[in-house]
C-alpha cells in the first residue's frame, strides 16, 4: 500500500484575503514574523509546489529545494536541476510525487495552485498568516472557476507580533 503524503498550504494575506498586488509582486509586504515562521517550516518538506509566477518571483531561493513547478507549457514534465515543470493536465502529479517517494509536500501558491491542490485532496492542512493591512484589490487567495464550499476546522491561533499579524492553522475536513 503507497504511503499517503502529508500535504500542507501556506499563504499570507490581507484582513480582506489578498494575497499579492498583482501576480508578479511577491509577498515582501508581509511581517518579519511571517517571513521567519514560513522559512522554519519549510525545512520540514521534502518538496514544494508552486505556480509558474510565483516561482519567477521566488526563484533564486526555489532551486535550492525539489521544486514542482504547475505550469501548462511544459509538455508532460521536464526536470532542470532539482526544480521540475510539471503540466497536471498531461500527467498525473498525485502518481509523480508517490513515485518520488515524497512525505509531505507544502504548497506554496498562488492562487490557482491552491485551488488545484484543494480540489484534487491534496491539502490536508493550511497555515493562514493574517496581516493587518487591506488592499481593497489584488489577488485573492483561491481562484475556483466554479463555487465550491470546503470545509476545515481551526486547529490553533498565534499571534505573531503586537501589530497584530495572526498564524491560523487549519485541518481540512472535520
Amino acid at each position: 500500500m503507497a504511503m499517503k503524503i502529508k500535504y500542507a498550504a501556506y499563504v499570507a494575506g490581507s484582513i480582506d484575503g489578498k494575497i499579492a498586488k498583482n501576480s508578479l509582486s511577491g509577498s515582501n509586504w508581509t511581517s518579519k514574523e511571517d517571513r521567519k515562521f514560513f522559512q522554519k517550516s519549510l525545512k520540514f518538506y521534502d518538496a514544494v509546489i508552486i505556480g509558474h509566477n510565483t516561482f519567477n518571483t521566488y526563484k533564486k531561493s526555489l532551486v535550492k529545494r525539489n521544486t514542482i513547478v504547475l505550469t501548462s507549457k511544459a509538455s508532460g514534465f521536464k526536470t532542470n536541476g532539482s526544480v521540475v515543470f510539471f503540466n497536471s493536465k498531461k500527467e498525473n502529479l498525485r502518481k509523480f510525487l508517490a513515485n518520488r517517494k515524497y512525505k509531505s509536500v507544502a504548497i506554496l501558491g498562488g492562487p490557482s495552485v491552491y485551488n488545484f491542490c484543494l480540489e484534487n485532496k491534496m491539502l490536508d492542512e493550511l497555515f493562514v498568516t493574517i496581516e493587518p493591512c487591506v488592499f481593497t484589490a489584488g489577488v485573492p487567495m483561491f481562484a475556483g472557476k466554479l463555487f465550491k464550499k470546503y470545509d476545515f476546522s481551526l486547529e490553533s491561533v498565534k499571534r505573531l507580533n503586537k501589530k497584530g499579524t495572526i498564524l491560523l492553522k487549519y485541518k481540512y475536513g472535520n
